[in-house]
């Protein structure tokens, strides 16, 4: 055989293997996104709903002619356990709308993504057996807004209200609605989705509880 015979199979045997190995695995990153929420508040088929929700809203929302009260509904953002269990370094995270590529993950008590908020990452803890929740300072959740709603309240409405300090005892208003949100301290006549619970059973709002936070 010639020498540029040989010269010639040796470079097809080269291109050969340089192809061979130059071909990338191909891998599917995972885009982990929260749990969709329930807005079956917000459908306008209200008839046999039971759900206890945040809500938004202020004393003079309430309509107390018409026996209503107007609120904004908000959700919890929670993860699917397995998917955030099964996170690796380049899958992403949805938080805040933002997506986040996953350059780092620790898992302890609670699991922090990327450093943590502070470093553009996110704080995630378990929600219970089946959700994570990202954990905010002072250990808030993270909520969206699902959307306004108006609804009747119950003639058996109970209001129940955190004090001023967390050993304050609460108090619970049963009776005469209108005349404690009337009396109470001004900023008390606020509702924030961060610490009210609003209560509706069959499509009725039963109960508000106000919690307290720091």
């Amino acid at each position: 055989m010639s020498n540029v015979k040989c010269l010639i199979l040796l470079l097809c045997v080269i291109l050969a293997g340089c192809t061979k190995y130059s071909v990338k695995e191909d891998f599917a990153y995972h885009f982990v996104k929260p749990i969709p929420a329930d807005k079956s508040p917000l459908k306008g088929d209200l008839e046999g709903l039971n759900v206890t929700v945040p809500a938004l809203f202020s004393s003079s929302d309430f309509n107390w002619k018409d026996g209503t009260l107007a609120m904004t509904v908000f959700s919890i953002d929670c993860y699917d356990a397995k998917a955030i269990d099964q996170m690796q370094i380049g899958d992403s995270i949805l938080f805040r709308n933002d997506t986040i590529i996953i350059d780092n993950i620790q898992k302890d008590k609670i699991l922090t993504i990327n450093g943590g908020i502070e470093y553009g990452g996110v704080y995630l803890t378990q929600n219970d057996s089946d959700t994570y929740r990202v954990q905010l300072m002072d250990d808030h959740p993270q909520y969206s807004e699902l959307g306004k709603v108006q609804l009747p309240i119950s003639k058996n409405l109970t209001i129940i209200d955190c004090g001023d300090n967390p050993t304050d005892p609460y108090d619970t208003i049963r009776t005469n609605h209108k005349q404690w949100l009337d009396n109470v301290k001004e900023y008390k006549r606020d509702f924030s989705e961060l610490n009210t619970r609003v209560k509706i059973e069959n499509g009725v709002i039963t109960n508000i509880l106000r919690f307290w936070i720091p």
